[in-house]
């Protein structure tokens, strides 16, 4: 009975040794996994600083010889807002559309936010122009990453549900501008500065 009694109270030992040992291994890698976290945002905040200081106007030229237009009956191009509105080109027919593909792992599309914003500020109170940020990410990946970036928080973002031919583009982000009568007169791939007076002017010009 006694020895049944010190085996019973070693093996309990035992277990609680093993519990302890397993709880301080789930600690560490929990904090391990907290600290790849850290450095990963760290990282991707110091790619994107870089990319900011080396970035420069965007090119304000038509993608092509022969300037391409959209058939706004035809076009594919469906997506939604955060909220789950759906949404087609044809509801914005006879505006000037400023179009950005952009997606929240792609460090030059992020570098390019905080610029691509302050243009906003400035044509959001005017209905002759609509912006479209879109991604192809599901919603809630958006929805989850907008509090890292104060840039992301006022624009108007949309996940694509269907995406269009005549957008296609070879990278992230491509910025499309395109006047009332549905000609595609800008296509810039790349990181900008979209706040630059030349882009201001350029869209002036076009209200």
């Amino acid at each position: 009975m006694l020895n049944n009694t010190i085996k019973l109270k070693n093996y309990l030992g035992l277990i609680i040794v093993l519990a302890v040992a397993l709880a301080y291994t789930l600690y560490l890698n929990h904090d391990l996994k907290q600290e790849l976290e850290d450095y990963k945002d760290y990282y991707k905040s110091v790619a994107v600083k870089y990319i900011q200081e080396i970035m420069e106007k965007p090119e304000m030229t038509a993608p092509e010889m022969e300037v391409a237009s959209v058939d706004f009956d035809s076009n594919m191009l469906l997506f939604q807002d955060l909220d789950g509105t759906q949404f087609s080109l044809r509801d914005f027919q006879d505006k000037i559309l400023f179009i950005n593909y952009w997606a929240t792992w792609c460090n030059p599309c992020l570098a390019e936010m905080p610029n691509m914003a302050e243009l906003y500020s400035q044509y959001k109170d005017n209905n002759e122009i609509v912006f479209l940020y879109l991604s192809k990410e599901e919603a809630q990946t958006i929805i989850d990453y907008i509090p890292k970036d104060e840039s992301l928080k006022d624009l108007p973002i949309y996940k694509i549900i269907t995406d269009d031919d005549l957008f296609a583009t070879s990278g992230i982000p491509t910025t499309f501008i395109v006047n009332r009568k549905g000609e595609i007169l800008v296509k810039d791939v790349g990181s900008a500065l979209w706040n630059d007076p030349s882009v201001v002017n350029y869209i002036n010009n076009l209200l």
